[in-house]
């Protein structure tokens, strides 16, 4: 990709918002919808099947893998079939994952929703990522922030869906039931269009493709070092909550809904910013931003300052992953499915093993002064984007 100079500002480049971009757009409103979905319900579902703790454990793993198996597998499917099909293939895996989760079955089926359907999303990642950046150019990375706002509030509508579907007869079983629809529903509005998501293909699907570029892994490096401490905040959190802001059971909600509220600000005013400032500039004040909101929010004490804290987090996280992943592919030398890919896998293994670190951590040393380690995440991936620039 390239952006009309290389100067900090430039002309406004904004995206073109036609039918297959807003389709793209919905597709990562699925895996959104799935993941948050997923999380907000894991404890219900373990409570109606009377599973445990570890039991309930197998189901995270499952997720991850599914991820991880997706990532890999959605640039061969590109080079094998085309995007499209890739495409069509991730709305149906998370529309089975979705439905398999809340089967009622035996373990080992429902196991295989959260694999399928976090699939399916390693699909969307790939195919919808690599497809903006090539079909939007100069405005790829503005494109980017809004499909990951799209994101953003799907995870957060599908959290209240969660929610309100287990006070009400139908169940929280209903929010899933829901996104299997509206992925068919997805599919039925991309009909037969194939050709338009096919652009930018050409070099992957070649025999002989070559080698990526070095600098796409230290690309994959810089954000995966910044989705650790997002995905690390996810799940931790709370435990800071009843630590530092005295919260009790409300604690988990309430770090979900104040960071992902953060996130839809963040992308909203991001995705503004980067239509006419140089997106290398707008990632590394978005790192500076982050860590000195997450300094703020280890330093202080009570519900509220923490509340405000974590809001704040997200609005400098917000735009680590849209830029980041956007910056992988951009580094790629036209190969954006493969870049994505890599860039999906490296995350998800990140959310494997940064939750597993600070727990270990934290059992050494407590809640809070594990938390603090995670600053130094902040200032090696401020370190690498400075020093591995990615032209424009």
């Amino acid at each position: 990709m390239t952006t009309p100079d290389d100067h900090v500002v430039h002309a406004p480049v904004r995206p073109i918002r036609d039918r297959t971009t807003l389709l793209a757009y919905a597709q990562l409103g699925l895996l959104g919808w799935f993941v948050y979905g997923f999380s907000a319900s894991l404890t219900l579902l373990r409570d109606d099947e009377g599973l445990t703790r570890t039991g309930a454990s197998l189901l995270s793993v499952a997720l991850a893998v599914g991820g991880i198996v997706g990532s890999l597998v959605g640039p061969l499917v590109v080079r094998r079939f085309d995007r499209a099909t890739l495409l069509r293939c991730s709305s149906f895996a998370i529309a089975a994952g979705a439905l398999l989760y809340v089967s009622g079955g035996p373990l080992w089926l429902v196991a295989l929703g959260p694999f399928f359907g976090s699939m399916g999303c390693g699909f969307a990642v790939v195919g919808a990522s690599a497809y903006l950046e090539a079909r939007q150019g100069p405005a790829a990375d503005a494109a980017l922030a809004e499909a990951n706002l799209t994101a953003s509030l799907s995870s957060l509508i599908a959290t209240f869906a969660i929610g309100i579907g287990a006070t009400l007869v139908l169940g929280w079983q209903s929010g899933l039931v829901l996104l299997a629809v509206m992925a068919l529903v997805l599919e039925i509005l991309r009909g037969k269009t194939s050709e338009p998501f096919n652009i930018g293909t050409e070099l992957e699907k070649r025999r002989d493709t070559p080698r990526m570029p070095a600098l796409v892994w230290w690309a994959i490096l810089t954000l995966i070092l910044l989705t650790g401490v997002e995905i690390t905040l996810l799940q931790w959190g709370p435990d800071l909550l009843r630590e530092r802001g005295g919260l009790g059971p409300a604690a988990a909600s309430t770090t979900i809904a104040a960071i992902v509220t953060g996130m839809i600000v963040g992308r909203l005013v991001g995705s503004r910013i980067v239509e006419r400032v140089s997106s290398e500039l707008v990632f590394g004040a978005s790192i500076l931003f982050a860590a000195a909101a997450f300094a703020y929010t280890w330093l202080v004490t009570g519900a509220i300052p923490l509340i405000i804290g974590l809001v704040l987090i997200g609005v400098g996280i917000g735009m680590h992953f849209p830029l980041g992943i956007g910056r992988a592919m951009r580094a790629s030398a036209g190969q954006p499915d493969r870049a994505a890919g890599l860039t999906s896998a490296g995350i998800a293994i990140m959310s494997g093993v940064a939750p597993f670190v600070l727990a270990a951590l934290a059992d050494a040393l407590g809640v809070h002064i594990a938390f603090g380690f995670m600053l130094l995440f902040f200032a090696a991936s401020f370190g690498l984007l400075v020093w591995k620039r990615v032209p424009e």
